[in-house]
């Protein structure tokens, strides 16, 4: 694979590439790497990605998807596929799901099969490709964020800003052995890595559930950011688009697109 680019975002946990692609789409200077461990998510991301191709009549070639788990190890390794992809995770299940998370275990986090997958590391991904830094690395491993930071070694300062998730309160987490705030916290002392921001991520939908997450929003304290990460887009819009199921002003707004993409 030839990297033609200096600057790079990483997608690790990529699930059906809608995070990934949007950010390609958003930054086309810019290359995204996205990580997936689950291999039937990656034909729904190739599939995503064809049906984006096609509605915006351009290839989206600045983007790479890589159907490897990543850790602070190089390995191989059982993942916990779940009923919902978006909660599959190499870390197991905590055996207080069921009273931290009241009603989500059989209708959302329930492993419904265990599937062998290669993990590696991110430092060595980046030696291998001869990539010197990562502009934005986005990290949603539920509850393995940690370990994929700690798998960048001495490369942690070469990342200049990114996002995580972590949970508040160790005993009270979906995972065995997922890591805390207070983790991070002290984690990053030791890097040139500082955290920007922390927001509680609230779940309101039943009764019951802790308010047991919160996303971290981090900074490189001594790399200036000259490259800025274009991070707005509509999430909904790409499953929307995944699902065959837009609107009508989707369609009008692609098309337009589609119509500029092919004049210039």
């Amino acid at each position: 694979m030839k990297i033609g680019h200096k600057n790079y975002i990483f997608d690790v946990g990529a699930n059906d590439g809608s995070d990934g692609l949007a950010l390609a789409l958003a930054n086309k200077k810019i290359f995204v790497h996205a990580f997936e461990a689950n291999p039937e998510l990656i034909k729904i991301i190739k599939n995503l990605k064809k049906k984006l191709e096609k509605r915006k009549g351009t290839l989206i070639n600045n983007y790479k998807i890589h159907n490897y788990a990543i850790s602070n190890k190089n390995k191989t390794a059982l993942f916990n596929i779940s009923k919902n992809s978006r909660v599959s995770s190499l870390n197991n299940l905590s055996k207080n799901i069921s009273k931290s998370w009241p009603g989500y275990h059989e209708s959302i986090f329930k492993v419904i099969k265990k599937v062998k997958v290669r993990v590696i590391t991110l430092y060595d991904f980046m030696e291998k490709y001869n990539i010197e830094h990562i502009n934005f690395l986005h990290i949603d491993t539920q509850g393995h964020d940690l370990n994929v930071l700690k798998g960048l070694k001495k490369k942690i300062n070469d990342v200049l800003e990114g996002e995580m998730e972590a949970s508040l309160n160790k005993k009270k987490s979906a995972y065995q052995n997922n890591h805390t705030v207070d983790n991070v916290k002290k984690f990053f002392k030791k890097t040139n890595i500082k955290i920007n921001k922390i927001v509680n991520v609230k779940h309101l939908s039943k009764k019951g559930v802790l308010n047991n997450e919160a996303d971290i929003y981090f900074l490189n304290k001594k790399k200036k950011i000259k490259f800025k990460i274009n991070r707005k887009y509509n999430k909904r819009y790409y499953a929307r688009v995944l699902n065959e199921n837009t609107y009508l002003k989707d369609d009008i707004k692609d098309c337009f697109i589609k119509i500029y993409n092919k004049i210039f």
